[in-house]
């Protein structure tokens, strides 16, 4: 059975994401729906208590509509560089989507994101632009 893996990040939800439309778009493909707890996010200089207890609402709230879908989101604790591999490996993945975002520390992760998913045989890398108004990398 092909894997996919639809990595969320700041587009929270089910409705209206075309990354993840993208990874669930085959029937016969296990779509895994992933949250990676980043430390660099939470560092207490860059996130506030009230900060991290709205994610934590929001990544419940997420759960809870993809439980109602028959499935559930995966969550992992650690950088992208450490867990990715790790999940890649175990299921065999296939194809990785997420959204790609425009800050500095975030161009650097999806750039090193990217190369280690094709350095590990992973068929399809595709990040999706869809929280802008436009695609800044065009």
């Amino acid at each position: 059975m092909a894997v996919s893996i639809h990595w969320f990040r700041k587009a929270l939800r089910l409705h209206d994401n075309p990354a993840l439309l993208h990874a669930s778009k085959d029937p016969t493909t296990m779509m895994i729906p992933l949250f990676i707890l980043d430390p660099h996010f939470f560092d207490p200089e860059k996130a506030g208590v009230n900060r991290v207890a709205h994610l934590l609402e929001t990544l419940q709230i997420l759960d809870d509509n993809l439980r109602k879908r028959r499935s559930r989101l995966f969550i992992v604790e650690g950088t992208p560089s450490e867990v990715l591999p790790a999940i890649i490996k175990q299921f065999e993945v296939q194809m990785l989507t997420f959204e790609s975002d425009t800050e500095p520390y975030a161009k650097k992760r999806d750039k090193e994101a990217i190369k280690l998913a094709e350095a590990m045989g992973v068929d399809e890398v595709k990040p999706f632009c869809s929280h802008t108004l436009y695609n800044p990398a065009h």
